[in-house]
């Protein structure tokens, strides 16, 4: 139920100002309320005076060099970004005051469908495909959320609530950061696509970081749609159930073709998917893995429920043409391959990505481990014959947790040097890092960013 006039007069607190929180807080500002923007960044950053300078005239005030304490009396509510875990002292100070995420208070603003997609991988290339089947089958979607890098046009996601029309749809990725703070959060369609070890570093357990994954279908109810994967090991059809109230419709698919399902749209014959009545080759497809096949099936699923519709798939799979960091083909050069994968932040998808591709590969890994278990990654390697390439400040201790047996550098650059020198026709160098970033990148896009950077000098180098 749009709440937006709740908001009217409210004095609101917005911690963090980067992208959601500065969206966050204009569109406060648009519903009358009162927000102030709080980031520890001091006051002389070049990012902050930027922002400063344009909040100011926006009439938005800003605290900047923050202490992280916070004067409840002071406010009315609290809109938390992503990088703030629950333990963060001015979270506490705001005691039993309502503290919500943006996509919760993006929820709680518009009249427009929701379709949230989560999970520990695929979450933004399902997202996207969703939103490609959502505008083919007639309606207008709104492609926000966590969604970062795509290539497509994003949008933050209380931005896209804000404009949305009662018969547009959001289609949005959801973290399991944004789902920490989320009471109300009711989507019409949703999908938690699997859940993996991840990000050990933020959550005290992997209980808990799947218990809050769960939480995104935890309100929904009659007339609300929620869509599985029925050969899905690491969510059951049976979890989905005992985290959802009575009424809401399941529709399950199987990738595999081999799972009993219901209600389903979609359905997988060998090398192909119908979609609709739509016959698909999956070898026409932008699209590495069975992994992705999974993808496409559930953002169909998704799209179909939400519409109540169905298309002819062909003209939306022809504009994907793939996104930014993820699988991203970024060259060839003497019969050798060059992909990006820099989204690549945990050892699941590390193997499940590396999988895909059947072909050898020189694998470039490492970063941030979050406090995650590589033996899964340690074994796989053991069964093949890829040659991986240890990257970053934390190489030697990632080298030994895979078996202390592979090549370490220290950096991207040096480690590409390496692959393209000993790399032969039919391999492929694949930024794979399973890992989050590290300095000297902010996030996986500067790291993405600049492997694309080094592998295109040598594709488009005149000498070979």
């Amino acid at each position: 139920m749009n709440e937006r006039y709740l908001f009217n007069g409210l004095r609101a607190a917005v911690l963090g100002a980067g992208v959601s929180g500065l969206a966050a807080a204009r569109i406060l500002k648009k519903l009358g309320a009162y927000p102030t923007v709080f980031d520890q960044k001091p006051s002389d950053h070049p990012d902050v005076v930027r922002i400063t300078d344009q909040l100011y005239q926006e009439d938005i005030a800003v605290v900047s060099g923050w202490h992280g304490r916070l004067d409840a009396e002071r406010f009315d509510t609290m809109i938390v970004s992503p990088g703030f875990r629950r333990d963060h002292p001015a979270i506490t100070d705001f005691g039993s005051k309502p503290v919500m995420s943006e996509v919760e208070f993006a929820s709680r603003i518009t009249d427009a469908p929701m379709v949230a997609v989560t999970g520990t991988n695929g979450k933004s290339t399902t997202t996207v495909l969703t939103w490609l089947f959502v505008n083919a089958m007639g309606k207008t979607g709104h492609l926000c959320g966590n969604i970062a890098g795509s290539g497509y046009p994003e949008k933050p996601l209380s931005v896209a609530a804000h404009e949305a029309k009662a018969d547009e749809v959001l289609v949005a990725e959801v973290s399991s950061y944004q789902l920490e703070f989320v009471s109300k959060l009711r989507p019409m369609v949703s999908t938690v696509l699997n859940v993996t070890p991840d990000h050990m570093d933020r959550h005290p357990s992997f209980e808990d970081y799947f218990g809050t994954k769960m939480r995104l279908v935890e309100n929904v109810g009659h007339g609300d749609v929620v869509v599985v994967n029925a050969d899905e090991p690491s969510v059951s059809v049976m979890r989905f159930r005992s985290a959802m109230k009575n009424g809401a419709k399941v529709v399950s698919f199987s990738p595999t073709g081999q799972s009993v399902t219901q209600n389903e749209t979609s359905r997988r014959s060998g090398d192909s998917v119908y979609l609709g009545s739509t016959l698909v080759k999956l070898s026409e497809l932008s699209l590495y893995g069975e992994h992705n096949i999974a993808n496409l099936m559930a953002a169909w699923e998704l799209a179909s429920a939400v519409t109540n519709g169905s298309c002819d798939p062909t003209k939306a799979l022809h504009e994907f043409k793939g996104l930014e960091h993820r699988m991203e083909l970024v060259g060839e050069r003497s019969g050798i391959k060059v992909i990006n994968n820099s989204m690549c932040t945990n050892p699941a998808a590390l193997i499940a990505s590396s999988t895909a591709i059947d072909r050898r590969q020189f694998l470039i890994v490492g970063g941030n481990m979050k406090r995650l278990d590589f033996s899964d990654v340690r074994r796989y390697f053991e069964k093949t014959n890829h040659e991986p390439l240890i990257v970053g400040a934390n190489s030697d201790k990632l080298n030994q947790a895979l078996g202390g047996m592979f090549r370490t550098f220290d950096d991207i650059r040096s480690a590409f040097t390496f692959a393209q020198s000993n790399a032969v026709q039919g391999e492929v160098i694949l930024l794979c890092p399973g890992c989050a970033s590290l300095e000297p990148y902010a996030n996986f896009r500067e790291r993405g960013d600049d492997f694309r950077s080094i592998a295109k000098e040598w594709i488009n180098a005149e000498n070979y």
